[in-house]
């Protein structure tokens, strides 16, 4: 199966070695095309263990589950350098061409970030839209009920 994994890994101490080790770990694991992919440094949207700033790395491989597992339970360990991570299997979209033959198309992501004064941050991203149609049931109205009390009358 293929994966994707994401690292983010704080920048205060030693990211490439942390990188290199868990790059040496999936390779020990017998995984196939495994490629790594720096995307940088970038700002925290909130802070993460008094960290403001983080390395971001994305990994994609092909493994069976049980490495999965393994690799997961090995990062849940790393409490210093390792900020957040997230496993994924990456869906892919089939489309018709009209021939017969399925093309895979993957959502496209571009990410950019633009430094300066006022640090600030765009990212694009193009949707796929699945359009769902979706019955909504009317609530039964409720009926007020006009509670009489029942009591004593006294007749003078």
């Amino acid at each position: 199966m293929k994966y994707e994994m994401m690292l983010v890994v704080s920048g205060k101490s030693n990211p490439e070695a942390f990188v290199s080790g868990v790059e040496k770990s999936l390779k020990d694991a017998n995984v196939a095309s495994l490629k790594v992919e720096r995307l940088g440094k970038k700002t925290l949207a909130y802070s993460i263990k008094k960290h403001t700033e983080g390395e971001y790395y994305v990994f994609n491989f092909e493994a069976g589950g049980e490495v999965i597992g393994s690799l997961n339970q090995q990062l849940r360990l790393e409490q210093e350098a390792l900020l957040r991570y997230l496993i994924i299997k990456p869906q892919t979209k089939s489309k018709d061409t009209g021939t017969g033959v399925k093309a895979e198309v993957l959502p496209k992501v571009i990410v950019k970030t633009v430094t300066g004064q006022g640090k600030t941050a765009s990212v694009t991203k193009e949707k796929i839209e699945v359009k769902k149609e979706v019955k909504v049931k009317p609530k039964p109205q409720k009926r007020k009920v006009a509670k009489v009390k029942k009591g004593k009358t006294s007749n003078k």
